[in-house]
């Protein structure tokens, strides 16, 4: 049974996603993706700094999370590199999802990214995809959306790590959704004239009036100064534990193995550290081209935490798979199972890791 499209077929798409820069790129396949809204499908943006890898979070009716990492190419006959997919990586465990998705208009990933994304089971949309996409959407045809790796069941099981990051739903307008077919660009919409709130500058004409309201003006004020004092008090007894700080080191530190990417890694640990015993090793492996590809093969356990003052001690125990994958050469595994790591921590402004050391 052939469906009615919901919007007029262009054959030409993938040369409209040229007109396209990065950020086009992300809210154009949002738009696409948004079409899947009243069949229960979700689609959220990331902020767009410290997005962990994600631009966008793709939700299936049944829970089925993707996150979506974009990479948009002037020259689309340029192959996608390792980047991309080891920032979808980062972000499936960041953003608690079931299945990562590297994006590009590209035509094609190089052969080590595919490797990579074969290792993580990641899934490649080239423009050949977003072609599908485009006409999955004006079909709504959930049919073709398998065909580009998007399931349509219940998870088997839920991701190990679960999302802690606010997502914001995106909600295109209908004239967005393919302005960029046409060449233009999206604009922000204002609220219509007739909708948008008055503010007069009206005084009281009475001073009776005046009186009445004073008293309630004052005592509004006064609540919000109080409640404003309760809040920065809460905000501030909210800063991260010892537990959380070597929680978020670990995932910090696989995203930097995975992705030669040591920025995240500042907000749990000391800069000398970092610099004496992580950076070093980082910059020797991203010249020749390599990553150490990290997996857990168990989730990270606290042993435990001796807090003394303002120094703490916690104990870990971990199991990981760690491959050697460079351009060229066969892969090596240099770690595959348990092992323990010992942190030092010290309170300043905030816990943050100082040593570190294992067997």
């Amino acid at each position: 049974m052939e469906h009615e499209p919901l919007f007029e077929p262009d054959p030409d798409i993938t040369k409209r996603l040229e007109k396209l820069d990065g950020e086009g790129l992300e809210l154009y396949v949002a738009d696409l993706l948004s079409t899947f809204r009243p069949l229960g499908w979700k689609v959220y943006v990331t902020k767009r700094s410290r997005d962990f890898g994600g631009d966008l979070v793709l939700d299936n009716p049944d829970g089925i999370r993707y996150v979506i990492q974009a990479k948009h190419r002037q020259d689309d006959e340029k192959a996608i590199g390792l980047s991309a997919v080891q920032q979808a990586v980062a972000a499936k465990a960041a953003y608690g999802a079931h299945h990562s998705i590297a994006m590009s208009n590209a035509v094609d990933f190089s052969e080590p990214a595919k490797r990579l994304a074969a290792y993580n089971k990641t899934i490649l949309w080239t423009k050949h995809e977003l072609q599908k996409l485009y006409f999955a959407s004006i079909y709504r045809d959930e049919k073709l959306l398998q065909e580009i790796g998007l399931e349509l069941g219940k998870p088997a099981s839920l991701p190990r790590t679960q999302s802690t990051f606010e997502l914001v739903p995106h909600i295109p307008s209908p004239e967005s959704v393919f302005a960029s077919q046409l060449g233009q660009q999206a604009e922000q919409k204002t609220l219509p004239l007739e909708v948008r709130p008055r503010f007069t500058s009206d005084a009281p004409k009475s001073k009776s009036r005046f009186l009445f309201w004073a008293p309630a003006f004052l005592v509004a004020l006064l609540a919000a100064i109080a409640i404003f004092g309760l809040k920065r008090v809460w905000v501030a007894s909210e800063q991260p534990s010892p537990e959380d700080v070597v929680i978020g080191y670990d995932r910090a530190y696989r995203h930097a193995l995975n992705t030669n990417d040591t920025s995240q890694l500042f907000e749990y640990a000391a800069q000398e550290l970092i610099s004496a015993r992580v950076q070093p090793w980082i910059d020797r492996r991203a010249r020749r081209g390599c990553i150490l590809f990290t997996v857990e093969k168990e989730p990270m356990r606290v042993l435990g935490i001796d807090v003394r003052g303002d120094v703490a001690t916690a104990t870990v125990r971990k199991s990981w798979k760690q491959t050697l994958v460079c351009p060229g050469q066969q892969d090596q595994v240099k770690t595959d199972g348990p092992f323990e790591m010992r942190y030092v921590l010290k309170k300043s402004d905030g816990w943050k890791i100082v040593e570190s050391g294992g067997n």
